[in-house]
């Protein structure tokens, strides 16, 4: 059994993913720390470490390092994708339970490594309603975790650079909702996932 979470960073795909290896003994593949791993020779230099020193590295869409960083970022997240795939073409994982922890950037993979993900894994899309979006976007600016922008950051001149940011990233998600439902084979909304009621075995609900 292959299962591939996917969703907004922060829904909560990290947190069940552990659930998973916790309760039902899945082994996590994590695309965050794979990423992380092929960056550490240029975070070091920085004296920068972890998920959220990235996104220091990776800077925001209207710094002139981003355009270059985050097309470095895409590219690796690129390789990590498609090098797990080919394990599990190659079923070397002895037909063990895995869930793939993916980032929230997978919509902009390669499409040829999108089609193989739905082909190779279950693909549950932890959804988030309009009325989640204000938190969200608190969360990413109090704990700011790498994000590729695409095409949704159109700033104004009028505004500055953060409130540029509040602007469009309620755009962000809502593209990122549409190509996370394309992707997706189930969705479950994450005020669900987060009820005290529900329980990991509700994930194959």
């Amino acid at each position: 059994m292959v299962i591939s979470l996917i969703g907004m960073s922060g829904v909560g795909k990290s947190y069940w993913s552990k659930k998973l290896k916790d309760e039902l003994a899945f082994q996590v593949f994590s695309c965050d720390d794979e990423i992380e791993k092929a960056l550490s020779p240029i975070l070091s230099k920085l004296g920068y470490n972890g998920i959220n020193d990235v996104s220091k590295w990776m800077g925001q869409p209207y710094q002139e390092s981003y355009s270059e960083n985050s097309q470095k970022y895409l590219d690796l997240e690129n390789k990590v994708l498609e090098k797990i795939l080919e394990k599990i073409e190659k079923d070397q994982f002895n037909n063990q339970k895995l869930v793939i922890d993916t980032t929230g950037s997978v919509v902009y993979c390669r499409k040829d490594l999108q089609q193989k993900l739905k082909k190779l894994s279950k693909i549950i899309y932890f959804k988030a309603q309009k009325e989640d979006y204000q938190k969200m976007y608190e969360t990413f600016i109090k704990d700011p975790k790498p994000i590729i922008w695409g095409d949704d950051f159109k700033p104004l001149d009028i505004l500055t650079d953060k409130e540029n940011l509040k602007v469009c990233y309620p755009n962000l998600l809502q593209f990122r909702s549409q190509k996370y439902q394309e992707l997706g084979d189930k969705a479950i909304q994450i005020k669900n996932l987060h009820s005290e009621f529900f329980k990991v075995e509700d994930l194959f609900l």
